[in-house]
């Protein structure tokens, strides 16, 4: 029975899966308002800077929140800075420090560039490792991710409050090669989601420091199997894997596209959208930490895959303006 019970489960899961990917392939009759045949936010609408005059115009944004709706529109990015108030960054590192010094099992967390999850045992060397949705048990971390700054912010280009599902946090540069994020990042309407990356300490030059490409956002589309909007291993492979990351660079370099770092101070964030191409620089200097956390939102009238695949992590839980919700942990 037990046999049959895992069958049938696998059978489901996998039923599940097929079902939720229809939903992610490149729509027949894109929406001509939009830059990506799979739409986005409002700010991806082609007349989005019109909007931002209409919604001036009407007093629902002041001038200084029209001109960083225009900066995110043409750049792909804003700068928040001192969004995080210092004093809960500095309690978000005490917290991690004493988890990896005294060890915390109800965090999980990868090592390096394994993607096998691990509980956070005593002394587990801080450089390295990513925690995964540390915002379920932390409130430090809570407090930064749900900063009035950064909701208000998604808000503004949401038009709904902001859905928070999952985060990493970084204590060295991760290294990690230029990418997308709607390549790996996976809810039900693509471009509806945002990332920000908070610096809980002041970056310095060698530390690995974040890097982008502006207005890397507006990049040629590429097509995974011809129609997703996301890479899958088993679906597409390592030779489509390859070939958008080097179209990425091709098309950013044709488009005389600048490459940038963020050297943030402390509490500062960067928040990117969906398409934005970034990254970890090297780190040139070992010495050097980069004490950071990234948070992924969507609107909440969107869905993470996840929600998907395991009903059981549907869960959302309030705070403040936003919501959050794990597929690690649950909330």
């Amino acid at each position: 029975m037990g046999e049959i019970s895992g069958a049938l489960s696998k059978a489901t899961n996998q039923l599940r899966y097929r079902r939720a990917l229809r939903s992610l392939v490149r729509p027949s009759a894109a929406d001509p308002r939009y830059h990506s045949a799979f739409g986005g936010l409002w700010t991806d609408r082609r007349d989005a800077g019109e909007e931002v005059d209409r919604r001036l115009d009407a007093g629902a944004i002041s001038s200084e929140e029209a001109e960083t709706l225009r900066h995110w529109i043409t750049h792909g990015y804003v700068i928040l800075e001192r969004a995080v108030d210092p004093a809960v960054c500095d309690r978000l590192r005490e917290d991690l420090e004493r988890a990896f010094r005294e060890g915390d099992q109800k965090l999980v967390m990868y090592l390096g560039g394994d993607r096998t999850p691990r509980r956070l045992d005593a002394d587990t060397d801080i450089h390295h490792t990513r925690v995964l949705d540390v915002y379920v048990y932390y409130d430090s971390a809570r407090q930064a991710l749900f900063s009035q700054p950064i909701v208000r912010f998604l808000r503004s280009i949401f038009d709904e409050r902001p859905l928070l599902f999952q985060s990493l946090t970084f204590a060295s540069g991760s290294e990690q090669p230029m990418h997308q994020d709607s390549g790996f990042v996976v809810v039900s309407s693509p471009l509806k989601f945002a990332a920000s990356w908070i610096a809980l300490e002041d970056i310095q030059s060698g530390s690995g420091e974040l890097a982008y490409i502006d207005g890397s956002h507006r990049l040629p589309e590429y097509l995974f199997s011809g129609k997703y909007k996301h890479w899958n291993a088993k679906r597409d492979g390592d030779a489509q894997h390859h070939e958008w990351h080097t179209r990425m660079h091709e098309n950013a370099d044709r488009m005389g596209l600048a490459r940038r770092t963020f050297l943030g101070k402390q509490g500062d964030v960067l928040i990117w959208s969906a398409d934005l191409a970034h990254g970890g620089s090297a780190v040139t200097d070992p010495s050097l930490t980069r004490n950071s956390l990234v948070g992924h939102y969507c609107p909440t009238n969107v869905e993470p895959f996840y929600f998907k695949l395991e009903p059981d992590r549907r869960a959302t839980r309030l705070h403040g303006d936003g919501s959050f919700a794990s597929q690690i942990y649950g909330v």
